[in-house]
């Protein structure tokens, strides 16, 4: 009796390993158009220093509220359009906000693609996985000191959930730190890259540069501010 119980649990969970199996991947496939659908906000300070760190959070609200004023993106194409064409501004922004603090060290501003750990936010959670983000590095301390992140597009720093165009990634972003969630973060742990890919980062009127020859064409030089370089397509 003990063979047959044993034999019938196992014909059942095979029975199920399908179901499981495509489940699994329906989770990944949210995942991957989660990270696609989203453009993150990174700042990284000088140090970890009382000064540094308020200047970092000084920045942060400078650019947020610059957001706030001038983006008016609809998808996350147009925030990633966006983003690129005022990267000059936005280091100008950081530029002033540091200069008003006594502070004069270099600020770099990027799009980049790079990994993200799982991270929590007052409105919901992001898995783990490689995202798109604008960053900006405050002073050349290689090792920075305590970052800031949170999410430009579609807004999750500051609205509530249900921002995605899609149920599906509201439900993952919103719905509650379940397996489903554990799925795609385990997956993005395993198989992610680490490196981090410049898209885009701004320069000076000589350094202008476009790895692909497209970035003038695409995104033009915003009047009155340096000139900024695609290092890849976006």
């Amino acid at each position: 009796m003990a063979l047959g119980c044993a034999v019938l649990s196992l014909a059942l969970l095979l029975s199920a390993l399908p179901a499981a199996l495509r489940w699994g991947q329906a989770q990944l496939d949210t995942g991957a158009l989660l990270c696609a659908d989203t453009l993150r906000f990174h700042i990284r300070a000088d140090s970890d220093s009382p000064a540094d760190q308020t200047a970092k959070l000084a920045v942060r609200d400078a650019v947020l509220a610059y957001a706030d004023v001038h983006c008016t993106a609809q998808d996350k194409p147009a925030a990633l359009r966006w983003a690129a064409e005022n990267l000059p501004a936005l280091e100008l922004t950081a530029r002033a906000v540091l200069a008003g603090r006594g502070i004069f060290s270099t600020v770099t501003v990027q799009l980049v693609e790079m990994y993200f750990d799982t991270t929590r936010y007052s409105t919901g959670i992001l898995p783990a996985g490689r995202y798109q983000a604008l960053r900006i590095d405050l002073g050349g301390n290689a090792r920075h000191g305590k970052n800031w992140w949170c999410v430009l597009y579609p807004g999750l720093c500051r609205s509530a959930c249900g921002t995605y165009a899609l149920p599906e990634e509201n439900d993952l972003v919103c719905g509650g730190y379940v397996v489903r969630f554990k799925c795609v973060e385990w997956w993005q742990r395993v198989t992610a890259s680490r490196e981090d890919k410049v898209l885009v980062e701004t320069a000076s009127p000589s350094q202008a540069r476009s790895k692909d020859g497209e970035g003038k064409k695409r995104y033009g030089t915003p009047p009155h501010c340096a000139a900024y370089a695609v290092v890849e397509g976006v």
